[in-house]
């Protein structure tokens, strides 16, 4: 009868274990995955990177959720293509052209978005002067035009400010999109906390997207757009201590 050593029961015992911990870290990564199937854009949805597969047969005719500039909406799915685009309509609520399609219907916790402060003229006058100053570079004019939105996400006010600068003659874009997120320290004070930068050279820049509470944690996340060379991407990103991390694209 064959009888196994202790080195290879400790090996066998020790591969086991590391078994476990693995399927363990893998099952806790993906119920963090927020529930972000796709993005809308005027009423048709694309599907976001690592979003779970789109089942055309479960996901027609049925109504989920979506984020949209801080609130909620109910969007129908009527088709999904081959290169899984979605195409629908909304049936309540916001008609904005810009949302965070989820992969569930449910309530996200939106009763205390709505009894967050709003901003003052004044915190729009300040945020949008310090973005103006944060979105000059250091080498050429200020930019003639920014767009600015000011919000509570939760934790405190926030400014995301984006504006279209001056492309290098090296690369293939004509222009860059900007994207700076500043935060209120104290009244008036707004100071820069997030400025994406492109480490590829064909990224044309970065432009605002929506916002609003995904995972239902009180606090909003800010998804941005990308513009390519070639293609458009998108980033959903969630505020953590000094910046933000991504969680979706």
């Amino acid at each position: 009868m064959y009888r196994r050593t202790l080195p290879s029961i400790l090996v066998l015992a020790a591969i086991s274990v590391f078994s476990s911990v693995g399927d363990a870290a893998a099952a806790k990564a993906k119920a963090k995955r927020p529930p972000i199937l796709a993005v809308l854009t005027d009423g048709v949805g694309e599907k976001l990177y690592g979003a779970p597969k789109l089942n055309k047969v479960l996901l027609v005719g049925k109504t989920l959720s979506a984020i949209c500039d801080g609130g909620t909406a109910t969007w129908k799915v009527s088709d999904v293509g081959d290169k899984g685009e979605l195409t629908g309509r909304f049936v309540s609520g916001s008609k904005t052209k810009h949302c965070l399609l989820l992969s569930v219907n449910r309530e996200i916790a939106h009763a205390p978005a709505k009894a967050r402060p709003t901003p003052t003229d004044k915190q729009l006058t300040d945020a949008k002067a310090a973005a103006l100053v944060a979105l000059t570079p250091k080498k050429g004019d200020a930019p003639t035009k920014i767009d600015v939105v000011v919000f509570h996400d939760g934790e405190s006010f926030i400014a995301i400010a984006q504006t279209k600068l001056a492309a290098s003659d090296k690369g293939s874009c004509t222009d860059k999109g900007a994207v700076v997120v500043l935060a209120e320290k104290a009244e008036g004070a707004w100071k820069p906390f997030f400025r994406p930068q492109p480490k590829q050279k064909n990224v044309c820049g970065y432009s605002f997207f929506t916002h609003g509470d995904v995972d239902g944690d009180g606090k909003d996340e800010i998804a941005l757009r990308i513009d390519k060379a070639d293609e458009v991407g998108y980033r959903v990103l969630k505020r953590s201590k000094g910046s933000y991390d991504v969680i979706a694209r």
